[in-house]
């Protein structure tokens, strides 16, 4: 990183190249954040599997300032200080980070005090230890700082950034993740590792929260309530929560939710069940490490082993089907 007369604008972001690898639903809003936030004598680079979102954010930067696609994770750190990465979990971070031909760590690199940024949520366990082969590397540092907001969040760059490292790495990163972040909303948490702890712990009790929604919206419709009058009694009361202010179950309350889009993902829909699933996988292994009790676990995953069990609104079920 450079000293820190080396910055430029409010936010006083380092005057260096950036790299951005993941332009997917989230990690495209917050790399064009990004772009038009830095530096403009900083070069972006970018990365992403898929040719299509790689030509959609050339054409919504256009006028930001300078883009170069990269070929490879490789690539990316071979030119690039600071290094941001929106990966989905599992197989795929591990070959951007870690694959001996293609990866971040393959890159030949002189300057070895370079900064790696991971937005992902992934496992706890899994980030410490490419953060480890990182450091240990001497390639530079490695934060992780998932994110929290959903879609609508990341367009307007009002994301919550929840950070893992020491303080030192956090002051650093700080300015950097304000270009997808709210100011009031950026969140040391810990050391490394920590970052992800409070953001997967966030998933899982924001699931829990959606199921005992689905099936308070259910009994209350079954015995004749108005969902929309059902709704606000919920919302001035201590039954409130983010899923009953912006998801809830019953389509046509919230018109943004995945139940008003026919569930096939709205504004703030997508990967739902997938993401739920994950969450609580990663919540039950953390528990284990923490040697945690829980009561809620099991429920919860055999909840999500039915969900995906094949049952599709397409099926069109003679009677309702309980999930719950």
């Amino acid at each position: 990183m450079p000293p820190a007369s080396a910055v430029e604008g409010p936010q006083g972001m380092p005057r260096v190249n950036y790299g951005f690898i993941g332009l997917g639903r989230m990690g495209l809003p917050m790399a064009l954040n990004l772009r038009e936030k830095m530096p403009l004598t900083s070069k972006l680079f970018v990365l992403d599997i898929s040719k299509a979102r790689i030509d959609a954010f050339l054409e919504q930067s256009r006028s930001l300032g300078p883009v170069e696609v990269a070929s490879s994770p490789k690539e990316v750190a071979e030119h690039c200080d600071v290094i941001i990465t929106s990966l989905p979990p599992g197989e795929p971070a591990r070959r951007v980070f870690t694959d001996p031909s293609t990866s971040i760590l393959a890159a030949k690199v002189d300057d070895k005090s370079k900064l790696v940024i991971d937005t992902s949520t992934l496992d706890v366990q899994s980030s410490l230890e490419i953060r480890k082969q990182i450091v240990d590397s001497g390639f530079g540092d490695f934060v992780d700082s998932p994110i929290s907001g959903g879609m609508e969040g990341a367009r307007r760059g009002k994301l919550s950034a929840i950070v893992g490292g020491t303080r030192e790495v956090f002051d650093q990163v700080q300015p950097i993740v304000l270009a997808w972040s709210d100011p009031d909303h950026v969140y040391h948490c810990g050391p490394a590792g920590s970052g992800l702890a409070a953001k997967i712990i966030n998933n899982y009790i924001a699931s829990i929260s959606y199921v005992a929604l689905c099936e308070g919206m259910n009994t209350g419709v079954r015995f004749g309530l108005d969902p929309k009058v059902l709704t606000d009694v919920i919302n001035a009361s201590s039954g409130m929560c983010w899923n009953s202010m912006h998801m809830s179950p019953i389509k046509g309350i919230h018109p943004t939710s995945p139940a008003s889009q026919g569930f096939k993902g709205g504004p703030d829909g997508g990967p739902g069940l997938d993401l739920a699933t994950e969450s609580t996988e990663m919540t039950v292994e953390l528990m284990s490490q923490v040697n945690a009790k829980s009561v809620m676990a099991e429920v919860m995953r055999d909840i999500w082993k039915r969900a995906s069990s094949g049952y599709t609104l397409s099926s069109k079920p003679s009677a309702p089907r309980d999930i719950c």
